[in-house]
């Protein structure tokens, strides 16, 4: 069975064996059909009809398992579209608006949730003093809403009580492999409740400091679910309220942490924190953070051998307190030398996009609002995850 993780492919593939090894495997660029016959014919003695290959590859090539005009020409539209799609409306959340907006409600009111909104969301301040420090950041899940919602319920209602920002800097998680450290789009987020709109000035601002490589994998923003659920609960909060996002992904930071070598180290993380704060500050706007992250991820499902049971739970509760210790101080090295020191073991997603949220967003103070576990029945998958809060650190007095 051949599944493609970028979904390209609308199914997975089902291939006799015999087929994968002596003919799909072969299908690398260099073959053409009559080599692949002789091929056949060299490892099995049978021989294979030239009707019956070209008719296979048409078909994979028609299931976009093949690279070629097929899979160039969808590559080419999504390129070319000024929105990427929703790719999860209808899978993960209701695609019909009304429904959506009722689904995501239920969440607020839910046993576990933070509660009914306060409405209407705040517009920007035309002066006077704040009563608490400004809102700076949130981090909220980035799992499916049936197992996780009433948990991102918790940093939404903070930050559509509380946060008069007109541009939202969302840090996802890239769950397949990247070439670059972070991946750009401009492309604006379609949600069935209306576009998130992406701040093509703030794109541009990052591109300037970094360059057009931030585009190489642009591609993996196309089914990633880690920006799309944010935007999704943003354009649900903060209803007709004007803002713009800012979709960053950012791929694996692994191989520092095999090192334990601190992030910052590394030039092209240290260039691109660097960016996002010049980025900021040159806009003259009000921006506010989103990390939108899970935290660890163990058992069969994830390749370990034993299944989840209440010790592991609690064991993984104590390091995931640990960790979410060091990003309430925002203390970005703290949080990743805690998930080095134990050699990733419990394989953070979120942690090199929380690194780099909690370096951009300066001095401040953060707050866990809700925690949990989403465990399979079976105990063959846990995956932990958090609400917080960052608020602006206030200035020390003389």
């Amino acid at each position: 069975m051949l599944v493609d993780p970028q979904r390209f492919c609308p199914a997975p593939i089902v291939l006799p064996s015999d087929v994968y090894e002596h003919v799909a495997r072969r299908l690398d660029g260099t073959n053409t059909v009559e080599d692949l016959q002789r091929l056949i014919r060299q490892a099995t003695s049978l021989s294979v009809d030239v009707g019956f290959l070209r008719g296979l590859i048409a078909e994979l090539d028609r299931s976009l398992a093949l690279e070629g005009s097929t899979f160039d020409a969808v590559v080419q539209r999504f390129r070319d579209a000024e929105e990427r799609p929703a790719a999860l409306a209808g899978r993960s959340y209701d695609s019909e608006p009304r429904r959506l907006a009722a689904e995501l409600d239920r969440l607020f009111r839910s046993r576990g949730g933070a509660g009914r909104l306060a409405l209407p969301a705040p517009r920007p301040a035309a002066g006077g003093a704040a009563t608490r420090p400004r809102l700076r950041a949130v981090v909220s899940p980035h799992i499916d809403f049936e197992r996780g919602g009433p948990v991102y319920t918790w940093a939404y209602k903070h930050l559509v009580e509380e946060s008069d920002a007109e541009v939202f800097v969302i840090l996802g998680v890239a769950h397949q492999y990247c070439r670059s450290r972070f991946v750009l789009t401009r492309k604006d987020f379609a949600t069935p409740l209306g576009a998130a709109r992406t701040d093509q000035a703030f794109v541009d601002a990052l591109v300037r400091e970094c360059g057009d490589h931030l585009f190489a994998d642009e591609l993996t923003h196309r089914t990633e679910h880690s920006i799309e659920f944010q935007a999704v609960f943003l354009k649900h909060v903060l209803k007709d309220r004007p803002f713009t996002i800012v979709p960053i992904l950012v791929g694996s930071f692994h191989d520092l942490l095999l090192r334990r070598s601190d992030p910052l180290a590394d030039p092209e993380i240290a260039r691109f924190i660097a960016a996002l704060r010049e980025a900021e500050r040159a806009s003259g706007r009000k921006v506010a953070y989103i990390g939108g992250v899970d935290l660890c991820h163990v058992g069969p499902e994830f390749g370990d051998p034993e299944r989840v049971d209440r010790t592991m739970r609690a064991t993984i509760r104590e390091f995931d307190r640990s960790l979410l210790d060091r990003a309430e101080a925002v203390d970005p090295e703290g949080w990743f030398r805690t998930a080095a020191e134990v050699g990733d073991r419990w394989r953070v997603c979120g942690l090199a996009a929380t690194y780099t949220m909690l370096h951009a967003i300066g001095p401040s103070k953060g707050e866990v609002l809700r925690y949990d576990q989403a465990v399979d029945e079976r105990g063959r998958g846990c995956v932990s995850f958090a609400s917080m809060i960052f608020r602006e650190a206030e200035p020390a007095r003389a």
